[in-house]
């Protein structure tokens, strides 16, 4: 990520901020059930097998380092060249009723 511009928190004016991921998955297994019944009557772990993985949700963004502001912010959209208009902008919207900058 190369930054040109130092971002400013409008709360605070904190110029300290952290990209932060939370993402959910879903997994899913597959039980072995010609052996499972005779498990479950001796009450042994159940023989299962990785299906999947699927990704539920995923939410990226921007805090603030100094008052814990959050600014939502998609990675999958930027490149390796990030200039931070984008961000500057996403965090000028949280406090505009009707941004201008569509992306």
């Amino acid at each position: 990520m190369k930054i040109q511009e130092s971002l400013t928190c409008p709360k605070c004016n904190g110029v300290h901020f952290t990209v932060k991921r939370e993402t959910t998955f879903l997994y899913s297994y597959k039980l072995e059930t010609h052996v499972a019944k005779e498990n479950i009557k001796n009450d042994c772990n159940l023989p299962f097998l990785f299906d999947n993985r699927e990704q539920i949700d995923n939410i990226e963004y921007l805090q603030c380092d100094e008052c814990g502001t959050m600014y939502n912010y998609d990675a999958s959209k930027d490149n390796s060249n990030i200039q931070l208009t984008i961000l500057q902008k996403a965090i000028r919207s949280d406090y505009v009723n009707t941004p201008k900058f569509l992306g």
